[in-house]
C-alpha cells in the first residue's frame, strides 16, 4: 500500500474511501419536518439530507489515516489531507458554521490590529459570530472567509483541520443529544435555538467520487449507527 498518496492526482480517476467512521452535517433548527418533499421522522431520513438546506457534509475519519482505491489499486492518505481535499470543495456557508462551532481561532491568521489599522470597521467577533448574523454580520463573515480562501488558504484550512480534531473543543467532543427513534423530541429541545445545528453521525461510511463528477462526495453504501446533535456552548436545552 502507497504511503501519503496523492490525493488530489489520484481522485482525478475517481475514488471509493475505505470506512469513514464519522460524518459531520449542519441542518436549520429547528430540526426540518420535510427536506425537498420529504417527511423527516427518524435518523436515516434526516442522515446526508443536509445538502437539500445548502450545506456540505464533511467525512471524518478518527484514524490518522484512511485508504481508497482508484482503478483497482489501493492508497493510502494522511487525514489531514483528506480533510483538506474536503474543506476546499465545502462552500463559505458550511465553513462559516464549521469554524463557529469548533474553536477556531481567527487571529493566529490575521493579526486583528493591523486588520484593524486597515479598516476601521473591521469587527470578525461579530461577522462570524453565528449568534449575531444578522444579514450584514453574516455577508461580511461569508466575505472574510473568501478572502482567506484567496490570501491564506494553506493557514486557513491548516487552522480550521485543527480546530476540527482539537481534543477538547474539535468535533468528536460535546455530543449531546443522541437522535434514536426520538426525532419529535429532539426538534422539542433545540426547537428555540436560533442557530443551525450540527449533527454527528458514527458508523461505517464508503463514500466516493467519480472521475466526470468531480464535485463533492456521494455515497451508496454505508451503516449509520448513531447520531447526536453537537453542542458547543451555542444554546441550553
Amino acid at each position: 500500500m502507497a504511503k501519503s498518496a496523492n490525493l488530489e492526482k489520484i481522485s482525478e480517476n475517481g475514488i471509493k474511501f475505505n470506512q469513514i467512521d464519522f460524518v459531520v452535517e449542519i441542518f436549520p433548527a429547528p430540526l426540518p419536518e420535510e427536506i425537498s418533499d420529504m417527511e423527516i421522522e427518524t435518523e436515516s431520513d434526516l442522515f446526508r439530507m443536509s445538502a437539500h438546506e445548502g450545506y456540505y457534509e464533511l467525512y471524518v475519519p478518527s484514524d490518522e489515516k484512511v485508504s481508497g482505491e482508484s482503478e483497482d489499486k489501493t492508497y493510502e492518505f494522511k487525514r489531514f489531507d483528506f480533510l483538506k481535499w474536503q474543506l476546499v470543495r465545502c462552500n463559505n456557508e458550511t465553513l462559516y458554521h464549521l469554524m463557529n462551532k469548533t474553536g477556531f481561532y481567527l487571529p493566529d491568521i490575521l493579526d486583528p490590529d493591523e486588520e484593524y489599522e486597515k479598516d476601521n470597521d473591521y469587527d470578525p467577533d461579530s461577522w462570524l459570530n453565528s449568534t449575531e448574523s444578522d444579514t450584514e454580520n453574516f455577508s461580511k463573515g461569508i466575505g472574510l472567509i473568501q478572502r482567506l480562501k484567496d490570501e491564506y488558504a494553506d493557514i486557513f484550512y491548516t487552522k480550521l483541520i485543527e480546530a476540527l480534531l482539537d481534543p477538547d473543543y474539535g468535533i468528536f467532543e460535546f455530543l449531546e443529544t443522541e437522535i434514536n427513534d426520538n426525532l419529535s423530541q429532539v426538534r422539542e429541545l433545540y426547537k428555540d435555538w436560533d442557530q443551525p445545528l450540527m449533527i454527528v453521525s458514527r458508523g461505517r461510511f464508503f463514500p466516493y467520487i467519480e472521475a466526470d463528477f468531480q464535485a463533492n462526495l456521494m455515497m451508496d453504501d454505508y451503516r449509520l449507527e448513531h447520531m447526536w446533535v453537537r453542542n458547543n456552548d451555542e444554546g441550553d436545552i
